[in-house]
């Protein structure tokens, strides 16, 4: 049985200072050994050409930390001229969290928590959002706080000074054997746990060795093209526009809902997808048949817009503090959901009151209902959309790293997925059954052979392997592979007109030998 296991805090920070220093040796093109004795102008040097990229202050800083603990736990030498780059960074770091008011004030961003929850819950909240975390995220790490709370028996913040490595490594364990969890429900449950102990309590949680939930391996489900007309046709309104996006454009259902009226660039055929998985942000072509339904959703949108103005009610949710920052821009045009909701929501976080997308929920109700008309019986979710979409600009031969990144993949290994549902174009698998009688039998595709006046390789011509009139071996063959029963002949054929081959190759070289030798004995005196 296969375990669950993470390693310790010093062990991962061993890790990361090794990828450090390896990735500054090639930097200096400098063979990546332990006894390299590197300077400040050496971490200044590498800093410098990360800041170059664009890499953020932060991230420099954790650079500069693993270099230090590189040099403090693999080469054993003092930190000494390391401090003060390290202090220089930690200034740019606040600096650029001011001047982009990326690190507000408490009161800004944790908004409401309800003080009838336990302390440690409400601790744990506060601790999530200044990290910025997305609120579904919270939402998930919460569910499993509480669930490892009643497990355990644990009502407050002092009751957690006698819980440990042990109790969570047990925990997990249940969730594997009892519970019967996915390895990602049992992964979220740890990340929720080592986010408690580390950034809430500060202490370190330890080496966790816990079952390890199973589950094999899976394959996209994918419609053909004529399931996805035939979705389409059951579709309507604002659930065929949002279900032509997912096929279309690839995206998933809550960047769909997510898309906002500056999103959509008609005089370039592009759409820019922001806030997806991991915050990335992505570029990708809008359809032409989506041009104009799309075109009537922002008109239509604008009228609910103004409608709002007049009213004073018009407000928008925005990211990354920008109402701070912007405080007209809830109201701007430019701001709104592409596809909103038709009643006002109150944010959870802060308790004010917008005009919030449509929830991601809504849309896979109607494409439940559509499929259940359609009459088809695979598994179609929204996200089929996305793997239709990624697995048909496969066949039609558009590149892998080109799908990865309309798809906006980190890992090439993600979107190889894919290339397990195809059915590949120059492979052609005959099953045994239908080579049991020539009723069943499925006929063999032509070998792809060199240009030529037929198309096909002369065999028969010049080199003596028929007799005029007799049918010659590549002709028989090439009947064969258009008969009912071909495969169970052809390779019985082909070895036999094999042996001829041989056999008249044999028969020329033994009358030549027999013709030499009479030539020999003829010229004697």
């Amino acid at each position: 049985m296969s375990m669950f296991e993470r390693s310790s805090r010093a062990e991962n920070e061993l890790k990361w200072a090794k990828i450090w220093f390896k990735q500054m040796a090639a930097f200096h093109h400098r063979s990546p050994e332990e006894d390299w004795a590197f300077t400040a102008e050496d971490v200044i040097a590498y800093s410098r050409s990360k800041l170059e990229q664009g890499t953020p202050a932060w991230k420099r800083l954790k650079l500069v930390e693993g270099l230090m603990s590189y040099r403090k736990l693999v080469q054993e030498r003092p930190l000494g001229d390391l401090l003060a780059v390290r202090s220089k960074l930690q200034e740019i770091v606040v600096r650029e969290r001011v001047d982009s008011d990326a690190v507000p004030t408490i009161e800004d961003l944790v908004g409401r928590i309800d003080p009838r929850e336990p302390d440690v819950l409400q601790e744990y909240r506060r601790t999530l959002r200044l990290h910025g975390l997305k609120y579904s995220t919270e939402r998930a790490y919460v569910g499993k706080l509480k669930a490892f709370m009643h497990d355990r028996g644990l009502r407050c913040h002092k009751d957690f000074e006698r819980i440990g490595g042990a109790d969570v490594e047990a925990h997990l364990t249940d969730l594997a054997v009892d519970g019967n969890v996915a390895p990602s429900t049992q992964n979220q449950a740890f990340h929720a746990l080592l986010f408690l102990f580390e950034h809430v309590f500060h202490r370190e949680i330890g080496r966790i060795q816990a079952i390890r939930a199973n589950k094999g391996k899976q394959i996209p489900t994918v419609m053909s093209r004529e399931e996805v007309e035939a979705v389409l046709r059951e579709l309507h309104g604002v659930g065929l526009v949002i279900a032509k996006l997912l096929y279309g454009c690839g995206m998933r259902i809550s960047e769909a809902v997510r898309l906002r009226i500056k999103d959509l660039d008609f005089a370039n055929a592009l759409i820019e997808i922001h806030q997806s998985k991991g915050g990335k942000s992505r570029i990708v072509p809008m359809p032409r048949h989506l041009v104009e339904p799309l075109q009537r959703m922002v008109r239509s949108r604008r009228i609910v817009h103004e409608q709002d103005v007049a009213e004073g009610i018009a407000s928008v949710w925005l990211p990354h503090a920008l109402s701070k920052k912007y405080p007209k821009a809830a109201q701007e045009w430019r701001w709104q959901f592409l596809f909103a909701s038709e009643r006002l929501s109150r944010d959870p976080l802060t308790g004010q009151r917008h005009r919030h997308h449509l929830h991601r929920d809504t849309f896979p109700a109607q494409l439940r209902q559509a499929v259940d008309r359609t009459g088809l019986t695979k598994a179609i979710t929204s996200h089929t959309f996305r793997h239709s979409y990624a697995t048909h600009l496969l066949l039609e031969g558009t590149d892998i790293r080109t799908i990865q990144e309309l798809l906006g993949h980190s890992d090439l290994k993600t979107t190889m997925i894919y290339t397990h549902v195809v059915n590949r174009r120059d492979i052609v698998v005959v099953s045994p059954l239908d080579r049991l009688s020539p009723a069943n039998a499925v006929a063999a595709p032509p070998e792809p052979s060199p240009p030529g006046a037929d198309g096909l390789v002369s065999l028969s011509s010049g080199v003596g392997l028929s007799e005029p009139g007799e049918t010659s071996p590549v002709a028989e063959v090439e009947s064969l592979a258009r008969s009912p029963s071909a495969f169970l002949r052809v390779e019985r054929s082909m070895v036999l007109r094999a042996r001829m081959v041989r056999n008249w190759v044999g028969r020329w070289r033994w009358l030549g030998r027999i013709a030499g030798s009479h030539a020999h004995h003829g010229s004697g005196p």
